[in-house]
């Protein structure tokens, strides 16, 4: 019966925690754009697209693992099962953002995976693997002991 107590406010604790870092998706978004439109109206105009898309991919996981570190500190994950959920749940909501929003304006499935293209300079594809493994990576080094 205890353990049975224990069991369901666990659970109970690990939803409460996806629903506030599902939430907290919504703000990597409001970075995202930020970046995405400094891109757009600061340099892509003088280094070009492929530079300007590498330079925006860099400063995004430089401003996403500042986010990492202020949730982790003020909505602080309960363990390293918790930090994967999260880091699952970005990846996948990020992906689904991505093609969904590729697709809705028009682009093919062939220019959404071009943009996955690491060979061919493209980096966008170590947003969505930070986004994935940066939870637990801030959970193991920066959490609250």
């Amino acid at each position: 019966m205890v353990q049975s107590r224990i069991l369901m406010n666990d659970k109970r604790g690990n939803i409460k925690m996806m629903w506030k870092y599902f939430l907290a998706w919504f703000g990597m978004m409001i970075l995202a754009i930020l970046n995405g439109a400094a891109r757009e109206m600061l340099y892509k105009q003088y280094v070009g697209d492929l530079p300007a898309n590498q330079i925006s991919t860099v400063i995004l996981i430089a401003l996403i693992s500042g986010y990492f570190y202020f949730l982790i500190k003020v909505v602080p994950l309960e363990s390293s099962r918790q930090a994967w959920m999260a880091g699952v749940m970005w990846f996948l909501m990020t992906e689904v953002f991505e093609f969904g929003m590729g697709i809705f304006s028009g682009k093919t499935w062939a220019e959404l995976f071009q943009a996955y293209n690491i060979i061919a300079g493209q980096w966008w594809i170590l947003i969505p693997i930070w986004v994935l493994i940066g939870p637990p990576l801030f959970y193991k080094y920066f959490r609250t002991k």
